[in-house]
């Protein structure tokens, strides 16, 4: 399902809170990995020479883990787009990857080759400003997640103390939130996918918005009914999503909340001890009308736990349309 994911990593220890997850999905899927780094300005630069032993540093790392790693460097203009690879192949659970070094700015240059390599998923840190490059990983992070059209796993940097890069990480619990909308389905069959692959028990969260003020003198007396027939309607549908995933073997716990959708994710996400948050990225149909990228945005910022961000195929056609049209 996901037979290639793309890594960026800049050198930074926050950058690479990313390998235990990376270690733990790709061998799960037998998923091809492409580790891309990018450099800024002229190669003969002493902060790209750094990062190229950072890259054979990264290659020696995965060779430690059991993995078979062979460095190729391969330097060219920006015209020519040539790139650097380290072909590296694991002999116990068949995991390759590629390390990448271009030049350029990079959230454009993770974006281009997401798409011209077809990318199924993107694994990168959501924060930290340290590293041979010196990213901005949070504003690289909301670029990339703004204009990405593969699914994007966001791991907050600050984990970094908190992680051992050597060791395997795995999602046992997967939260998604859902609006009642297909298009906020979107990240429904990914963390599906993630759940059967692990074993990981999954919480379905539904949550009604509260009204605004003119909101509840519009309904007046009818405000209660209005309340009641928006939870029914959620429970019915949560239910039903609940049943056929139920059926595939996954243990599954739906909640219906009230309030602020991105505070209650949190908060949810919390009590309920998860350690994935799959949700789409934009939306704004269903039940609940959540405007769903501004959601993720919240919580992007205001909890550490990894985030699946899924675009649904209805705005990644109409963005395919749009530059169709531009290039004509």
């Amino acid at each position: 399902m996901f037979k290639k994911i793309l890594v960026p990593l800049d050198g930074s220890r926050e950058a690479e809170t990313v390998l235990p997850y990376v270690r733990d999905i790709a061998s799960r899927f037998g998923s091809e990995v492409d580790i891309l780094s990018v450099g800024l300005g002229s190669k003969r630069r002493r902060v790209n020479q750094l990062l190229d032993d950072y890259v054979h540093h990264t290659v020696e790392h995965f060779q430690k883990q059991n993995i078979v790693c062979q460095a190729v460097l391969l330097y060219g203009n920006r015209e020519e787009e040539l790139a650097e690879f380290a072909e590296v192949t694991a002999q116990t659970n068949n995991l390759k990857a590629k390390g990448k070094v271009v030049y350029g700015g990079p959230a454009g240059n993770i974006l281009e080759y997401e798409r011209k390599h077809h990318v199924n998923l993107v694994i990168m840190a959501t924060h930290g400003h340290s590293g041979l490059m010196r990213w901005w990983l949070g504003s690289v992070f909301e670029k990339v997640v703004s204009n990405s059209m593969a699914p994007v796993l966001g791991i907050h940097g600050k984990q970094a103390k908190e992680l051992d890069k050597d060791r395997t990480v795995t999602f046992k619990r997967i939260m998604t939130p859902l609006d009642g909308s297909v298009i906020g389905e979107a990240a429904l069959h990914d963390a599906e996918a993630v759940a059967l692959k692990t074993g990981a028990s999954m919480v379905l969260l539904h949550v009604i918005p509260e009204p605004h003020a003119m909101e509840s003198r519009i309904l007046g007396p009818e405000f209660a009914d209005f309340v009641k027939a928006m939870h029914d309607a959620g429970n019915k549908y949560l239910v039903k999503v609940s049943e056929r995933l139920s059926e595939k073997g996954i243990d599954v716990t739906a909640r219906i909340v009230t309030g602020d959708p991105a505070e209650r994710i949190v908060d949810i996400a919390k009590h309920e001890k998860v350690d994935l948050i799959a949700m789409s990225t934009h939306g704004r149909s269903g039940i609940a009308r959540w405007v769903l990228g501004s959601v993720a945005d919240k919580i992007l910022h205001e909890s550490r736990v990894p985030m699946w961000l899924v675009r649904p195929k209805k705005i990644i056609d109409q963005m395919l349309d749009h530059e169709g049209h531009q290039a004509s």
